[in-house]
């Protein structure tokens, strides 16, 4: 059995995994999976987390979940910009270029879009 090398976190795995994905969608694909991720991501879990937070309200627990869960509402929110970022970038770029982007560019897109939502963030 092979060994299990972990490259990084679950969220640069999402985001590695949102570049593959964009890089080989069509123009409209590519801005629809950005668009529906940025809303599943953004929208939908942080709202899955708060109604979790207010169901154990009373509870011995309940600031160490609310501070564990609003720490994760923000790392989602910021996977949901970075999603949406790249479907945005592989819409306009695959209406322009007919062609697959390369592993380096794909590569490079992620690691921009990295660095731009974080300041968007």
């Amino acid at each position: 059995m092979g060994r299990g090398y972990r490259n990084g976190s679950n969220g640069a795995q999402i985001v590695r995994d949102s570049v593959y994905i964009s890089a080989r969608l069509p123009w409209w694909g590519a801005m629809s999976f950005g668009a529906v991720l940025f809303v599943f991501f953004y929208f939908g879990i942080p709202a899955y987390l708060e109604s979790k937070i207010t169901d154990t309200n009373g509870s011995m627990v309940t600031q160490a979940f609310e501070s564990l869960f609003i720490r994760r509402i923000h790392w989602f929110e910021w996977i949901g910009i970075t999603c949406a970022l790249i479907g945005a970038f592989f819409g306009i770029r695959n209406y322009l270029v007919h062609g697959c982007a390369s592993n380096s560019e794909q590569g490079i897109v992620g690691f921009i879009s990295k660095l731009i939502s974080r300041g968007i963030d």
